[in-house]
């Protein structure tokens, strides 16, 4: 259960979130909450925190909705953009597009190593992740720390800072980025050893709706 006081927060939070789409910063909560110290707006955070009601991430915009029930069964993941499953053109720039509350059963772990992308592109629509195929326009579960790469399962790849969805192959010459895709336009980006690429996680789930 939740003070009146704990309770106020917990709404102008809410509030702002369905206003604008997304969680209001520090900074706002001081302000919108007519109080002079953020110290004040951060205790009452890590309250809310504590009960299950948010959670809390590092980056600027980092305060996420549970269900409001002290005892949430989702997790409210972060939209950062998009990632091409083609040549790599959408740019891999950290937006905020919204959260996905996903259930804590598929997230095996901390959630903030997660993120989620939508697919933009068909270079990946013949790969499978649990069943389910990594569509055009469907939303992609990444996880940030799985990135020891293998030859099975799908990647998202920077390339000079573009990012793109490919499976992963290596020779002692070359890079290959590989698509898995019905459309025969597609083939592997070919890359030597020496060019600017990295992996910022594995895909461990796709969503369609």
């Amino acid at each position: 259960m939740l003070t009146e006081k704990q309770q106020h927060v917990l709404d102008v939070i809410t509030d702002f979130t369905s206003r604008y789409g997304k969680s209001p910063t520090i900074e706002e909560l001081k302000n919108l909450l007519h109080q002079k110290s953020k110290r004040w707006v951060t205790q009452y955070l890590e309250v809310l925190e504590k009960k299950w009601f948010i959670s809390r991430g590092e980056w600027y915009r980092g305060i996420r909705l549970g269900n409001s029930i002290g005892m949430q069964t989702t997790m409210n993941i972060p939209i950062l953009g998009y990632a091409n499953a083609g040549t790599p053109l959408a740019v891999a720039e950290s937006n905020d597009y919204g959260t996905l509350p996903i259930s804590k059963n598929i997230l095996s772990w901390d959630p903030e190593k997660y993120f989620v992308l939508r697919v933009s592109g068909t270079s990946m629509n013949e790969h499978q992740v649990n069943g389910k195929t990594l569509d055009n326009g469907s939303y992609v579960l990444i996880k940030k720390d799985e990135a020891s790469l293998n030859e099975h399962d799908a990647f998202l790849f920077l390339v000079d800072g573009w990012a793109t969805l490919k499976r992963y192959k290596q020779n002692q010459w070359q890079v290959y980025l590989i698509p898995q895709s019905s459309d025969e336009h597609h083939t592997p980006i070919i890359l030597s050893e020496h060019d600017d690429v990295q992996s910022n996680g594995k895909v461990v789930d796709v969503f369609t709706f």
